[in-house]
């Protein structure tokens, strides 16, 4: 069964018996975290518990896929269900790993919980178009962060601190959040925070705190990049290299984000403009990404994005092996691309 993002919470509350399989995914990484914590909150899973609670990585499942099998047939020491926790966020689900799970989550006669998290499929995925049709299944699409959502959280904030700005301000800030529901999450703490500090705010100075508040991010990476800001990228990817460890996440953020520009100028064939194409979109792309993926368009052609496709999975190979530094293949790779976008713009 197929439950909104905004119901969710209150779904699992009063349907927490039903429950066989909650089934997070999209391209919204943050909001699939955030409801994933909250489905073990809700549930009362305890999460250090071997015994009653199984997690598994995608790295793990993908090396010993028989390990998902495993764990549903093995009971639960001291609980009425075993909750098994499936992380697949940061791994390609293919045909194999796909008819895997389905295999596996026929047998109903045994005890469980099954939590999976994973990234970006379509609507029409195997595994989508299954767990919608049972009715023991959660399954809930977690796309951009909705504009409306963080304008009234920020509205909501101003009435609780009894500050009162414009609905136009309050629109322009909103533009400073993310399509990322938990980096806006820990932005709206920080803004609650610094208000309950500071009795006297202007439009100018919650502007320049929202602004040097940003952390420094993996779409900072791939932005600069792709608009040929080739120091200021590097730089970003110096600062948050040792901190994020997330070498994969970022080769699959350039693909997913040359996989968009290729379905745009595909679809612009039958369409009048770029434009009418990017608001049509679905997934929806973030309302103040849409310039950014306009002027994306005007740079790349079908033949430099099937060589730089071509590059990326040569790189995710080359940084799993282990064998060859992977911040110099980074740096290269952002390089060479972010070089190809500065000559694109000035043609």
């Amino acid at each position: 069964m197929k439950i909104k993002s905004e119901n969710f919470e209150d779904y699992i509350k009063n349907n927490y018996q039903k429950n066989k399989i909650i089934f997070l995914y999209g391209s919204n990484f943050g909001l699939v975290e955030l409801l994933y914590n909250k489905s073990i909150k809700l549930l009362n899973i305890n999460i250090t518990d071997p015994f009653n609670v199984s997690k598994i990585n995608g790295g793990d499942f993908k090396e010993n896929p028989s390990i998902l099998e495993d764990n549903i047939n093995t009971l639960s020491i001291f609980l009425e269900k075993k909750f098994i926790l499936l992380d697949l966020l940061h791994l390609t689900i293919n045909k194999h790993i796909e008819n895997i799970i389905l295999d596996t989550v026929v047998k109903e006669d045994l005890n469980y919980v099954l939590i999976i998290k994973a990234g970006n499929i379509g609507s029409q995925h195997k595994l989508v178009k299954h767990f919608e049709k049972l009715n023991n299944s959660i399954i809930t699409p977690c796309y951009e962060e909705n504009s409306n959502k963080i304008k009234s959280e920020i509205r909501n904030l101003f009435l609780k601190h009894k500050v009162s700005f414009s609905n136009d301000f309050i629109l322009h800030l909103s533009t400073k959040f993310s399509s990322d529901s938990l980096s806006n999450k820990m932005e709206i703490e920080k803004l609650d925070n610094f208000l309950t500090n500071n009795t006297n705010v202007s439009e100018n100075s919650l502007t320049k705190f929202i602004t040097s508040s940003d952390d420094i991010n993996l779409t900072q990476i791939v932005k600069t990049c792709l608009n040929g800001e080739t120091k200021d990228s590097l730089f970003y990817l110096d600062k948050i290299y040792e901190k994020s460890n997330s070498n994969i996440v970022l080769i699959r953020m350039f693909g997913k984000h040359f996989k968009t520009i290729e379905k745009i100028l595909l679809l612009s064939q039958y369409e009048k403009s770029f434009s009418i194409v990017i608001d049509n979109l679905k997934p929806p792309i973030f309302f103040k990404d849409k310039p950014f993926f306009l002027y994306q368009c005007k740079l790349w052609s079908y033949k430099k994005i099937s060589l730089i496709q071509k590059r990326l999975i040569d790189l995710e190979l080359k940084t799993k092996t282990g064998l060859y530094p992977e911040k110099t293949l980074l740096s290269q790779f952002i390089l060479s691309v972010s070089v190809l976008a500065k000559k694109k713009a000035r043609t």
